[in-house]
C-alpha cells in the first residue's frame, strides 16, 4: 500500500536519518540524494457517515525529487507550494464549484493550468487517472478507506501521502512541511528562509499577545448554532503555541473537531476579554452564514469583549478549508495580529 495518514509532526534530516517522538509514535525521516524516505504510523479511516474501527498501518514511503505532476488535496500545503515558487509542480487540486474552496492564498490556482479535481470529499477519479500523477497529498479529509481505495485504482503508480499538519503541533508539524517540500523540491535555502522568519513572527506576536487582553473564546458558527474550539481542539495551537489563555475554567474542556455545541449562556459564564468568531456556515456549501451581531444581546452584554467591542470575526475559509499550510498560518496570523494591536 502506498499510502501515509501523518498524525504528528515530521523532523526533516538533512544528511541521515532522524528519529523524533512525539504523542508515543515515532517518526523517522531520511533522505539521500535522489529521494526522501518517510517511515511513520497512520491511520485510514472508515467511510464517512459510517460507523467502524480505523486502520493502523506500518509502511515506508521513498519518494523521488522533484516529482511532476502532483495532486494535492491538502489545500493547506498548496499555500506552502506558492511561498516555495514551486505552485508549477501541481497538476490539480479540489477548487470546488466556481473556486470555493480556494481562499485568497490560493488564488493562482484558479487559473486552469491546474485542473479541478472536484470537492474535498468527492475526487474526480476520472480526472486524476488522466493525469496519472507521481504523488498524491492528501489531508484528513481524504484518509478514508473508500477514497484512498479509488485513488489507489487511478493512479496506482503514485505515492500516496499525508504530511498535513494535525491540531497538537501545528505551527511545528507546518515548520516540518515546509522544510519537506523544500528537500523534495530542492528549494533548502528558501524553506529555511521561510521557517526562521516564522519563528521571529511567532516571537513578536507572542510578545503583543501577552501586553494585552489575552483572555479569550473561538467561537465557531454556523447558521443558528454556536460551537466552542478550546485548547486541543482544532485551534488548539491558539493556546498551545500561541500565548492565548482561554476564558473561564475551561482549561480542561476536550473539544470535537467541529467543536462542542454551547449556548450565549456559556459565553457569558466564560467571560472573555477577546472574541474570535470563525463563520463555518460560509465556508461550506451548505452551510448559512451567520452574522457576526448574533454574540451581541441581553445575555451576552456584561461580557467584557462585548463591553469593549473586542469580538473579531476571522476569514472562515483559510481557517477552515484551507487551514494547514505556511500561506495560511500567515494569513491568520495577520488577522491575530489585528486583533491583539488595537
Amino acid at each position: 500500500m502506498k499510502t501515509l495518514y501523518k498524525s504528528l509532526g515530521i523532523t526533516l534530516a538533512s544528511v541521515v536519518a532522524v528519529s523524533v517522538f512525539a504523542s508515543n509514535d515515532e517518526v523517522v525521516l531520511a533522505q539521500d540524494e535522489e529521494t526522501v524516505t518517510i517511515e511513520n504510523n497512520f491511520t485510514i479511516s472508515p467511510p464517512r457517515g459510517t460507523e467502524g474501527d480505523s486502520e493502523e498501518h506500518n509502511e515506508t514511503v521513498e519518494i523521488a525529487k522533484n516529482p511532476e505532476n502532483v495532486v494535492i488535496f491538502d489545500l493547506g500545503l498548496a499555500t506552502t507550494f506558492v511561498e516555495l515558487r514551486i505552485e508549477d509542480a501541481i497538476a490539480g487540486l479540489p477548487k470546488g464549484e466556481n473556486n470555493a474552496s480556494l481562499s485568497e492564498d490560493l488564488a493562482v490556482f484558479e487559473d486552469e493550468q491546474f485542473e479541478n479535481l472536484g470537492g474535498l470529499f468527492e475526487p474526480n477519479y476520472e480526472l486524476i487517472a488522466q493525469i496519472q500523477p507521481e504523488l498524491i497529498l492528501l489531508s484528513g479529509r481524504q484518509s478514508s478507506t473508500d477514497i484512498i481505495a479509488e485513488l489507489e485504482a487511478a493512479a496506482p503508480n503514485a505515492e500516496i501521502v499525508n504530511i498535513a499538519a494535525n491540531n497538537v503541533n501545528y505551527i511545528e508539524d507546518i515548520k516540518a512541511s515546509t522544510l519537506i517540500l523544500g528537500e523534495l523540491f530542492e528549494v533548502e535555502e528558501e524553506a529555511e528562509t521561510l521557517v526562521e522568519e516564522l519563528d521571529t513572527r511567532i516571537e513578536i506576536l507572542n510578545e503583543m499577545i501577552d501586553a494585552g487582553d489575552n483572555s479569550m473564546l473561538f467561537i465557531q458558527t454556523n447558521g443558528g448554532d454556536l460551537a466552542f474550539h478550546g485548547v486541543g481542539g482544532r485551534y488548539g495551537f491558539l493556546f498551545e503555541e500561541l500565548n492565548f489563555e482561554i476564558a473561564g475554567e475551561l482549561t480542561d474542556t476536550e473539544t470535537e473537531n467541529h467543536g462542542n455545541q454551547v449556548s450565549f449562556e456559556f459565553i457569558a459564564e466564560s467571560n472573555p476579554e477577546l472574541i474570535f468568531v470563525m463563520d463555518r456556515g460560509a465556508a461550506t456549501s451548505t452551510g448559512e452564514a451567520t452574522n457576526i451581531d448574533v454574540l451581541v444581546n441581553d445575555v451576552t452584554s456584561s461580557v467584557a469583549a462585548v463591553q469593549n467591542e473586542n469580538i473579531y470575526e476571522l476569514s472562515p475559509v483559510p481557517w477552515y478549508l484551507n487551514a494547514g499550510g505556511y500561506g495560511t498560518l500567515m494569513t491568520q496570523l495577520d488577522e491575530i495580529e489585528a486583533a491583539v494591536a488595537e
